[in-house]
């Protein structure tokens, strides 16, 4: 099923992870720990100490240098990596099948001169053997040229992921996957990202794809306010304008952080309205309306271990109620052993209501580990 061994290849993607939880414990910012403004991708050196200081079980400092010591970070010269295998699971009445693999390879570095930062990863293509492509080439899925004047501003413009919405490391999330910011969505883009008193402001408009056909590259404008919360919360709000020769959409969405019951729970959340005009030889269609959202709960049992309920949702067209609506409840967990090691597990229940009688159980488990 070579649809299903794509599904989980792409269930994260290769940027690494953004630990929005960490909002609750007083980073609504991502800034502190990340060189990307918006989260993701090379630690600083402060976010290497945090690693094991507020994620870990055991506390260590073996990672507070990269790869385990073996690479010195400098003032001039970041270093970073990471390595992901993953063990899938899938099933319904017709199908129970599964397979563990290489998702990730890659090194990740950033050199600093002046007010600029220039950034970038290599790595090699990884996934199911015999199901990927030109599988083992070496690839670069992000690199960009970054002005930073000042502690609180920041201008990007190269290859990287457009920040649209909440930053989950589950790029298949319904909300990344399926309103187009998935994974190898990495678009070449300029953006700007500022702090300001209480929030943040983000403004960027993606430039297409070199590498792409054009008749698949949308070119858009994307804005994003958050407002920070007592230092622990945080609220988004999300706007964009796309247009490609296919279709012309605008997306809203409004997403957030939230510990409710005081420091040990998280809840986020991530809802967006779609409204898109299929484009046919110059022929508009009609317009259609959708939703796509999630919401999930978790629990600190301890520093390291985050169980978690999820539930997702979809439809695509609410014209045709129902029948267009896809509901994917499940539980999983997040388990920081030791510094910069990761396992997750999660399991989905999905019901597609054209199809409710052939539900499908999805899990996966997943060893991470970021260097």
């Amino acid at each position: 099923m070579k649809g299903f061994c794509f599904f989980f290849l792409f269930l994260f993607s290769s940027v690494a992870f953004s630990f929005v939880e960490n909002v609750t414990h007083g980073y609504p910012n991502c800034m502190a720990c990340h060189v990307s403004p918006t989260g993701g991708g090379l630690l600083t050196d402060y976010g290497r100490a945090l690693s094991s200081e507020l994620m870990s079980t055991w506390k260590t400092s073996d990672f507070n240098q990269p790869f385990g010591g073996l690479v010195k970070n400098s003032n001039s010269l970041k270093w970073g990596g990471d390595i992901r295998v993953i063990q899938t699971r899938f099933e319904n009445n017709q199908l129970k099948t599964g397979s563990l693999f290489v998702m990730q390879k890659n090194i990740e570095v950033a050199a600093y001169t002046k007010e600029f930062v220039a950034v970038g990863t290599v790595g090699t293509r990884e996934g199911p053997k015999n199901r990927i492509s030109n599988q083992g080439e070496f690839i670069s899925e992000r690199h960009y040229l970054m002005y930073q004047g000042d502690s609180t501003s920041r201008v990007r413009l190269g290859k990287f992921r457009q920040n649209y919405g909440l930053n989950d490391p589950n790029h298949r999330r319904f909300v990344k996957n399926d309103l187009g910011f998935g994974s190898y969505s990495e678009t070449y883009q300029l953006e700007y990202f500022k702090i300001l008193e209480g929030g943040e402001f983000l403004l960027s408009t993606s430039l297409g794809r070199i590498d792409l056909p054009q008749s698949v590259q949308e070119k858009n404008v994307m804005g994003q306010y958050t407002s920070y919360w007592g230092g622990k919360s945080r609220l988004s709000a999300n706007i964009l304008f796309g247009e490609s020769p296919r279709e012309r959409r605008s997306l809203w969405g409004i997403n957030g952080v939230f510990s409710p019951l005081g420091s040990h729970d998280i809840f986020r959340f991530d809802v967006n309205y779609r409204l898109s005009q299929a484009i046919n030889q110059g022929v508009k269609d009609d317009k259609e309306k959708g939703v796509y959202a999630y919401f999930l709960y978790g629990y600190k049992i301890f520093d390291g271990l985050f169980p978690y309920l999820i539930y997702e949702h979809k439809q695509k067209d609410l014209s045709r109620s129902r029948y267009s609506m896809t509901q994917a409840p499940g539980l999983g967990f997040q388990f920081f052993p030791i510094s910069h090691f990761e396992i997750q597990f999660e399991h989905q229940y999905r019901i597609n209501q054209q199809d409710e009688g052939n539900p499908e159980q999805r899990s996966f488990l997943l060893f991470h580990v970021y260097l």
